[in-house]
């Protein structure tokens, strides 16, 4: 399946925190990370932003532009991801420096929309 990552211009993310509510522009979005019940999403500008909310929700809410489940606890942004290294026991995506190691089981999305 392959993502038209110009959906990703046209949509912001409603957040909620405390007492206010903040748009962000979905493709500023590098990754998001989750921790039990609290998400961090790591933003191009090297912000960090944590929710209250299920990485799950996030899937389900982001999925369709372009964003997808590399591990239990990180959902990437597809658009963002600047190598891969791959070898017989990790599989690796490099975004913006950072490392985000790929399980077994979800290797095949990134591989299917990717490639």
């Amino acid at each position: 399946m392959k993502f038209d990552y110009n959906k990703q211009r046209s949509y912001k993310l409603p957040i909620r925190e405390k007492s206010k509510i903040s748009f962000i522009d979905i493709s500023e979005i590098l990754y998001l990370q989750c921790d039990g019940y609290l998400t961090t999403i790591y933003l191009i500008d090297n912000k960090n932003i944590g929710v209250a909310k299920l990485l799950k929700q996030f899937e389900e809410e982001l999925g369709k532009y372009g964003f997808l489940r590399a591990n239990h606890h990180t959902l990437v942004n597809t658009q963002h991801i600047n190598a891969i290294q791959i070898s017989k026991q990790r599989r690796i995506i490099y975004i913006k420096e950072v490392e985000i190691q790929i399980s077994r089981r979800k290797f095949y999305l990134f591989k299917d929309s990717l490639w």
